[in-house]
């Protein structure tokens, strides 16, 4: 007997799922620790908000947003490719 189709659908998503992250895994270690990951999305967050007071011009809103962007990004994904370059990895201690 064979099981549901939902069933199947539900391994096929979940084997997908498996793929799509490790290879994000493979491509894209982390190297960022834990309590780093956390500031970069605090700080990320706070250019983010920011950039949308009356107080900065048009060119400083587009650059607290791309760097705002970067942090929380990074913070999320926890790889930093600068850090990747410079053969840099606080993320040593913690588990993948």
């Amino acid at each position: 007997m064979s099981a549901p189709p939902a069933m199947e659908r539900g391994k096929i998503e979940v084997s997908l799922l498996a793929k799509v992250t490790g290879f994000f895994r493979s491509c894209f270690p982390r190297n960022i620790g834990g309590s780093e990951r956390r500031i970069r999305l605090i700080v990320g967050v706070s250019l983010m908000g920011l950039s949308f007071t009356d107080s900065v011009t048009e060119t400083q809103e587009f650059w607290l947003v791309v760097v705002g962007w970067l942090g929380i990004l990074s913070g999320i994904v926890g790889h930093c490719p600068i850090y990747g370059l410079l053969g840099r990895n606080t993320a040593k201690d913690d588990h993948p």
